[in-house]
């Protein structure tokens, strides 16, 4: 190949280079907005308070470090907070500024809220104002805050939370074991939860057919809850009887009390005696006496027949009598019969006039 060929050829690679360089910077310009993403020292945010805030601290955002905290100042009613930044990034220049800490106890840093799309960006020696900063509450403060929350719920030279604190002390004694077993199965459980979790679906799973029969039952269950105002009702009469069914117990066992504190001396000897001797002999003889009983229907239907069947056996009976005058006899009336000459009174029919009668 010629040499003009080769210088030729030389010539287009580098105008190519030239040309991709220029776009590769263009288009990084166009997305930052066309402004320099270029950091350095001199930027500064106005906060309430730098608490957990010191030199050297980092500035992060997105929790990722991207610059220094270079020096804190006492600006009266807050403070200055001067940081450097690192090259490469570009921040809004309404961006926020938060202190922020893993824990209340560790150190902060200073974080920036906000990622640059396009407008203007934060500019060396132009602080971030005190509306666009936040800070969390301070240990003094959240202390503070606690006792003035306590102080509000009792009078000055009050006992209230004292005694409640004692209160809360007396009970909690002798739970310490408890407790302590409690936390363990807690423990145990977390450290091994499938097993925990396993139990929780067994519970469920056991559950369902429950809670199916539930469903299948549902409209007998409404039923029962329908129901259930009248029946309360009925419980409620109920219970009235049940108080008198208790005063009538009461007055019986008054009454027992009362037998037995003037007749016990009398009934406890026979109960002991004869009657313990009649109840075991009747528990001896109870074969014979059963066969004896056995014989009453066949007896009494016996007799029955023998009463309803013509020409069957029967026993002449004559209610007994006695002749009285016939003076007597009209001052008996109707329990007095006049045959002939002779005035008979029935001797039963006047023994039931006369118990009748009183």
């Amino acid at each position: 190949m010629k040499p003009a060929a080769l210088a030729a050829i030389g010539v287009v690679v580098i105008v190519a280079i030239g040309a991709t360089l220029g776009l590769g910077m263009t288009g990084a310009a166009d997305r930052t907005g066309g402004v320099s993403t270029t950091g350095g020292n001199g930027f500064c945010a106005d906060m309430s308070d730098a608490v957990g805030l010191y030199v050297g601290n980092p500035v992060t955002q997105m929790g990722l470090q991207v610059g220094t905290v270079s020096r804190i100042d006492n600006a009266g009613d807050h403070v200055r907070i001067t940081f450097d930044l690192d090259d490469g990034r570009a921040y809004p220049a309404d961006v926020q500024a938060v202190t922020r800490s893993k824990s209340l106890l560790a150190d902060r840093s200073l974080e920036l809220v906000g990622n640059y799309t396009s407008g203007p960006t934060l500019e060396q020696g132009r602080c971030i104002d005190r509306k666009h900063s936040h800070t969390p509450k301070s240990i003094s403060e959240v202390t503070g805050s606690a006792s003035d929350f306590i102080k509000n719920l009792t009078d000055a030279d009050s006992g209230d939370v004292g005694g409640t604190i004692a209160g809360l002390d007396k009970a909690l004694a002798g739970t310490g074991p408890d407790a302590a077993n409690m936390f363990r199965h807690a423990a145990a459980a977390s450290a091994d939860p499938d097993q925990f979790i396993a139990d929780i679906g067994a519970s469920i799973a056991n559950m369902a057919p429950l809670t199916d029969n539930a469903l299948r039952q549902w409209d007998q269950i409404m039923s029962i809850l329908n129901q259930m105002p009248s029946i309360a009702g009925l419980g409620t009469e109920l219970f009235g009887f049940v108080s008198k069914f208790d005063r009538g117990v009461g007055w019986t066992v008054a009454t027992i009390y009362d037998i037995q504190r003037n007749y016990g001396s009398i009934l406890w000897p026979l109960v002991h005696g004869p009657v313990k001797d009649l109840i075991s002999l009747a528990a001896a003889r109870a074969p014979d006496l059963q066969k004896l009983y056995g014989t009453v229907p066949a007896v009494s239907a016996a007799l029955r027949q023998q009463t309803n069947a013509a020409g069957g056996l029967s026993v002449p009976y004559r209610a007994p009598g006695v002749q009285v005058s016939a003076a007597q006899c009209r001052a008996l009336g109707p329990a007095c019969s006049t045959t002939g000459r002779t005035n008979t009174v029935n001797l039963f029919s006047l023994i039931v006039q006369k118990a009748g009668v009183r």
